[in-house]
């Protein structure tokens, strides 16, 4: 058998560092970083805005200590949302292509008051990513299909100190999912599949001065999470053929501390407004650490060594405030109207701009419907998300390109509750 040339197993594994680069980052989402405010139609529908108000089951993402003043005893929401986002690129040439990753994202909440004073309460959601995408080799040179999920089990439980304060804790266990499929002209198909844990905790303030007046302060905290699992490679080896590797990979990055700040006032018994501002310390994601362990050395397959892989992705992410209002109307028949804005601001500096990561400042429309009858309601939510494309200086040869990227989501929810 004929050993390896010393160049043909550079080039390799150079090829592999560059592939590592797009196989642990293509994760990016609709909200500022990677942040997933789809919690609870009725709570979207009147803009997110719900941090000062958290008056129904979904308090367990917005505010804890919301959980407290729930009009029932007993509280379950189930929610749905279905995500149409289009992440666009347009190439230095001037050429645009489009990756569409269309995403269904269920949720529960569920709450229970066990005295006068106490309430514990139990979610399960995705509050950071949930989708993904989906370049198309025709469009983009390789096809390129990423998904990262995580998925947070939040049991929850408020105190009401007096009639105007109570106050909220929980625990976060975040569980994570991150897929990847792709290939790689050299290699062939590439394809991770990682999955791991994190824990963490959050703390909720609400007062209520007065009957039509409330303010909530709600603070999540942030996590590590570290994936494990394996990033196989089918690729030709010369005097092997063809030849699958499974080897062995590991992915760690930073979510952050969020704080929210939330203000309701009841104008009439009618009309209901609401606002909030959100404060995410996005710069703790600065980068993506990725490892793939014992990859055989082609230089010199005679010895059969192997070594370990670590590429480190800089995302350099910045803090960002999401401003957002909304209202709610209530008719005589058990009709609600509902209706909000939000202004997002991207976390993402230029210089980490890519098909892999995606964010741009948006300007958010929101609204629904809902409807009461007897212990049962349904909510209906729209969100419409409308991108600011920005622009990102390259050079090639010595030579001034400019890329563009933009993103624009639409989203519809549907939600059901029953209370007693």
């Amino acid at each position: 058998m004929k050993p390896f040339k010393s160049e043909e197993g550079n080039m390799k594994r150079k090829t592999i560092i560059s592939l590592c680069a797009i196989v642990f980052c293509a994760c990016s989402l609709w909200g500022g970083g990677w942040n997933n405010t789809l919690m609870g139609a009725r709570a979207i529908a009147m803009g997110a805005a719900f941090a000062g108000l958290a008056d129904d089951a979904s308090a367990i993402y917005y505010n804890p200590a919301g959980l407290a003043f729930q009009e029932n005893r007993f509280n379950l929401t189930i929610d749905g949302f279905y995500v149409w986002p289009t992440h666009e690129y347009v190439m230095p040439t001037g050429t645009r292509v489009e990756s569409q990753y269309n995403a269904s994202i269920p949720q529960l909440f569920l709450t229970y008051q066990t005295s006068e004073r106490l309430t514990i309460g139990f979610g399960a959601y995705v509050p950071f990513a949930g989708g993904g995408v989906d370049w198309k080799e025709d469009q983009l040179g390789i096809p390129l299909k990423s998904y990262l999920g995580i998925l947070s089990l939040t049991p929850s439980i408020s105190y009401q100190v007096n009639e105007q304060f109570s106050i909220g804790f929980n625990l976060n266990y975040y569980h994570s999912v991150l897929e990847v499929d792709t290939i790689a002209e050299t290699f062939g198909r590439m394809k991770a599949e990682e999955s791991g844990s994190a824990l963490t905790a959050g703390l909720g303030l609400m007062v209520r001065p007065s009957e039509r007046a409330s303010f909530g302060l709600s603070i999540r905290g942030p996590a590590k999470v570290k994936l494990s699992g394996t990033t196989s490679i089918s690729t030709s080896v010369p005097g092997f053929g063809a030849v699958k590797l499974n080897l062995d990979s590991e992915t760690s990055f930073n979510l952050p501390w969020d704080f929210e700040m939330g203000f309701s006032y009841k104008l009439s018994d009618s009309l209901l407004f609401t606002t909030s501002a959100q404060y995410t310390l996005w710069s703790v994601l600065d980068k993506v650490d990725k490892t793939i362990k014992n990859i055989p050395n082609m230089d010199i397959p005679s010895q059969m060594s192997t070594y370990d892989l670590n590429v480190i992705e800089e995302l350099k992410f910045d803090n960002i405030l999401i401003l957002r209002a909304g209202m709610e109307y209530l008719l005589p028949s058990g009709l609600a109207l509902r209706g909000g804005i939000g202004v997002d601001r991207a976390a993402a500096p230029e210089e980490t701009l890519s098909i892999n990561n995606i964010d741009v400042d948006k300007f958010t429309l929101l609204g629904g419907i809902g409807y009461r009858t007897g212990r049962m309601s349904i909510d209906f939510a729209f969100v419409r998300a409308f991108g600011k494309e920005r622009e990102k200086s390259i050079s090639r040869f010595g030579i001034p390109l400019m890329e563009r990227y933009n993103l624009n989501v639409s989203i519809v929810g549907l939600g059901i509750s029953y209370s007693y």
